[in-house]
């Protein structure tokens, strides 16, 4: 199993967990939100450009993109690395 840490989401703290990568080495992140939980994907494309998928829709959505930005910033700020 991967990293777990907390992160403030919407004024809340919830608990991300990163997922084992696939065989494609995109990485996967369990956020317990209190709606209810959700997977998010980081993939990058050909260009190298990383993107936040919400695993349900396979499509970046608010949701995804604001956990994705505010997994990028723990991740920097803890110099942990995808």
């Amino acid at each position: 199993m991967g990293n777990t840490f907390r992160i403030n989401y919407r004024g809340r703290e919830i608990i991300i967990e990163q997922q084992s990568k696939d065989q494609y080495n995109n990485c996967f992140f369990l956020a317990y939100l209190p709606d209810g939980d959700i997977l998010i994907e980081y993939t990058e494309d050909d260009e190298g450009a990383g993107r936040w998928l919400d695993t349900k829709t396979n499509h970046q959505t608010e949701v995804s993109s604001e956990l994705g930005l505010l997994i990028d910033l723990y991740m920097a700020e803890h110099r942990v690395t995808i």
